[in-house]
């Protein structure tokens, strides 16, 4: 269904999961998102509605909840990125993957799924996403830029658009960046 992309993806130095067959969900009750890197310099964000059930308002990956005919986490962050994006899951090329985390409010495994996003999505679904923005790699890599709130660990936030990100979201972005993504190198991936 995806290609794998055979121009620049990362340098050697990365450490991701690649993705293979063997990418299955390890628990029933998890959600997958999307980390859509477009033109190898900026990450896409969603504001999510005030009309969804859970993180209403919050900035995040598109995203969501396993639905019953999901076969992985892979299906999952790209069958959500095209509803919410309204865009073809031919434009999305997923690459990688890295270290899950758990969602403290709602109790879920959120598997960030790392993609390649080939145009930037001209309209969105209304009822689940608010807006659309994006970050450069280059501001989110300045350390400057992040502000430490302390009311939890690992309490990060990052200003974008006069929103704020933070939580799962600030935390998966600070875990990718540790990776030290590097797209001008021709380089292929290191299993």
């Amino acid at each position: 269904m995806w290609s794998q992309n055979k121009n620049k993806l990362v340098k050697n130095k990365l450490v991701y999961k690649k993705l293979d067959n063997t990418v299955e969900n390890s628990k029933n009750n998890y959600a997958s998102v999307a980390v859509l890197f477009f033109d190898e310099v900026e990450i896409l964000f969603i504001k999510r509605s005030e009309n969804m059930p859970t993180h209403k308002g919050h900035i995040a990956f598109p995203g969501g909840k396993k639905e019953k005919n999901d076969t992985s986490i892979i299906h999952t962050a790209v069958r959500e990125a095209t509803e919410e994006l309204l865009i073809s899951d031919n434009l999305i090329t997923p690459f990688g993957y890295i270290d899950s985390i758990d969602t403290v409010e709602y109790k879920f495994e959120v598997h960030p799924i790392l993609c390649l996003l080939e145009n930037k999505p001209k309209k969105f679904n209304k009822d689940e996403v608010q807006k659309v923005l994006y970050a450069s790699i280059d501001d989110l890599k300045l350390e400057k830029n992040w502000v430490y709130r302390g009311l939890y660990p690992n309490d990060w936030i990052f200003h974008i658009d006069n929103e704020i990100l933070w939580g799962a979201t600030a935390k998966m972005i600070r875990n990718i960046l540790n990776l030290d993504l590097d797209f001008n190198q021709d380089s292929e991936p290191h299993p």
